[in-house]
């Protein structure tokens, strides 16, 4: 008997950010998500920079990191205040095919 085992292929990916070249493992199925992300994070990073501060790497990238994560936070709020939502409408759906079954 053979047992089916799950080969991910990682490689190593360059990205660059504020112009420094890195290496990046990734498996192959997130090779696109990783990229998106680099993406997104370049776009925070030059913003930043352009800004005409004369701030150095380390600085910038803890900027956009707080501001990343501060997104990360009201999106994750948005959605737990959505499930909520969803759970009191639920329940009121619930009351009335209960008071519908309870008139039959």
């Amino acid at each position: 008997m053979s047992e089916a085992k799950s080969t991910h292929s990682v490689k190593q990916i360059t990205v660059t950010l504020l112009d420094q070249h890195y290496q990046v493992p990734c498996a192959d199925e997130e090779q696109e998500l990783l990229l998106e992300a680099v993406r997104l994070l370049n776009q925070q990073l030059e913003a930043t920079r352009s800004r005409g501060k004369l701030l150095n790497r380390e600085r910038i990238a803890l900027m956009v990191a707080v501001n990343l994560a501060a997104d990360l936070q009201r999106t994750r709020q948005a959605l737990e205040d959505r499930e909520q939502d969803l759970r009191m409408v639920e329940q009121r759906l619930q009351q009335l095919v209960d008071r519908a079954r309870g008139s039959e």
